[in-house]
C-alpha cells in the first residue's frame, strides 16, 4: 500500500532510456557531452521494467527514450511488442536516420502506438548543426518522408508526429551556441516550411484535409508558441520553441544563476529510468543529477514514496524547488532570464497546463 497520496496515478508517461548512445551529435543537445557513461539498457531489464508499469499503474504510455537514439538498441521493436502485449501505449522519439523500410515494419507490427520523428532542423542549412556523420541533407529528408508514408500506407494504428524547432528571440533565448547556426526565428519562415513539408505528403494521402484547410490552419502559425498541423487522422506537423536543459558546465560568459522559486511538472506528470536503471525526477535531467535510487533496488512505488520525490513534490507545490538540480533547471546565466523562467513555470504548470486538462476532459 502506498504511504503517500502525491504523485497521482498514473502519470502521463513513464520514459524508459534503451540507450544514451546517439548517431548525431546536435549542437542544441546536451547528449555528445553527457558525463555520465553511455550503454544500452539490458533486455532483462527493460522487461522487468515494463512488467512493473503495467502492474503498478504508474503510468499507461512508456516512451523509450530520454537521452540517446532509441532505433540504435537491437531489442527496441522486442520491448514495443512487450509493452503492447502488457496493454501499454508506447512511443519512440527518433532523429529519423534509421528509419528504413525494415525498421518501421517492425516498429508498426510491435504495435506501437506513436512514431515521433524529431526532424528539429528542417532544411539544408539548419541541418548542419545536426553532427550527422556520412548522411546528407536530401538523404535524410526523402529517409524521413518515405518512412512516414510507409507508416500511414501500413494499415496499423501507429500516429506519426514529424517535429522542429523554432528559435524567437535568438539573442535572448537558451540555448547560446557559438559559430554561425540559426534554427527558425520568424513566423513567415515559418509558416513556409510547414506548407513545403506538408506539400511532400498531401498528395500522397486519401484522408488528408483539402489543401485550403491546410494552409488556413499554417497561416496561424507563429515561431513564439507550439504549433500543430494535422495532415491525416494519423499524422501532425509539430513546430515549437526550442527547450533548454542547464547546462551551467558550458561557457555562456557569464555564472550560472539558480532559482530561487517556481514549478515544475517533474514527478507529478513523469519520471525517467536510464538506461543502467537509474532513476531521475524528469525527461530532462540528461545527466542523471536526481537520481537517488536504481530500479534494481527500488520497486516504482517505492520509489515514488521515497523521501527526496516527496520532498521535491512537497517543494513544487509550494512553489519552491528544492533539489539543487531542479533549481539549476530554472535558473540561467541571466537574472532576467532566472525571473522569466520562474514566472512562466507558474504560469505554464499551474495555469496552462491545467486549461489544458480541462478542455481535453
Amino acid at each position: 500500500m502506498r504511504r503517500c497520496e502525491l504523485p497521482r496515478l498514473p502519470l502521463e508517461r513513464v520514459h524508459v532510456e534503451v540507450t544514451s548512445l546517439c548517431n548525431f551529435a546536435c549542437e542544441f543537445c546536451p547528449n555528445p557531452s553527457l558525463m555520465r557513461p553511455g550503454g544500452l539498457m539490458e533486455l532483462d531489464l527493460l522487461a522487468e521494467i515494463l512488467d512493473e508499469v503495467a502492474a503498478s499503474g504508474v503510468g499507461r504510455r512508456v516512451y523509450f527514450h530520454q537521452q540517446g537514439e532509441p532505433l540504435l538498441h537491437p531489442g527496441l521493436a522486442d520491448a514495443v511488442a512487450h509493452a503492447t502485449s502488457l496493454k501499454l501505449e508506447t512511443s519512440v522519439t527518433t532523429n529519423g536516420a534509421l528509419l528504413t523500410e525494415a525498421a518501421v515494419d517492425r516498429l508498426v507490427g510491435a504495435g506501437l502506438t506513436e512514431l515521433v520523428v524529431s526532424l528539429q532542423t528542417p532544411d539544408e542549412a539548419s541541418f548542419a548543426i545536426r553532427g550527422a556523420k556520412n548522411l546528407t541533407y536530401p538523404a535524410f529528408e526523402e529517409r524521413v518522408v518515405r518512412a512516414v508514408a510507409r507508416v500511414l500506407a501500413s494499415g496499423g494504428h501507429t500516429d506519426v508526429r514529424v517535429a522542429f524547432l523554432t528559435k524567437p528571440l535568438p539573442r535572448f533565448t537558451l540555448p547560446f551556441v557559438g559559430g554561425s547556426w540559426r534554427l527558425v526565428e520568424h513566423t513567415r519562415e515559418l509558416r513556409a516550411l510547414l506548407l513545403a513539408w506538408a506539400e511532400r505528403w498531401l498528395p500522397a494521402l486519401p484522408d488528408a484535409p483539402a489543401p485550403a484547410a491546410v494552409r488556413r490552419a499554417i497561416g496561424k502559425a507563429g515561431v513564439l508558441h507550439r504549433n500543430e498541423i494535422r495532415l491525416h487522422p494519423r499524422l501532425l506537423l509539430e513546430a515549437r520553441p526550442v527547450g533548454a536543459w542547464p547546462m551551467p558546465e558550458r561557457d555562456y560568459g557569464r555564472p550560472w544563476r539558480e532559482a530561487t522559486w517556481g514549478t515544475c511538472h517533474g514527478i507529478s506528470e513523469h519520471i525517467a529510468i536510464l538506461w543502467d536503471g537509474s532513476y531521475a525526477f524528469c525527461c530532462a535531467d540528461h545527466n542523471g543529477r536526481t537520481s537517488t535510487a536504481r530500479f534494481q533496488e527500488l520497486s516504482l512505488l517505492d520509489y515514488l514514496d521515497s523521501a527526496p520525490v516527496q520532498e521535491a513534490l512537497a517543494g513544487f507545490r509550494r512553489l519552491r524547488p528544492t533539489h539543487p538540480y531542479c533549481r539549476q533547471c530554472l535558473g540561467g546565466p541571466h537574472p532576467i532570464m532566472v525571473f522569466a523562467k520562474s514566472v512562466g513555470s507558474v504560469a505554464y504548470f499551474k495555469i496552462f497546463s491545467r486549461m489544458r486538462r480541462e478542455s481535453r476532459a
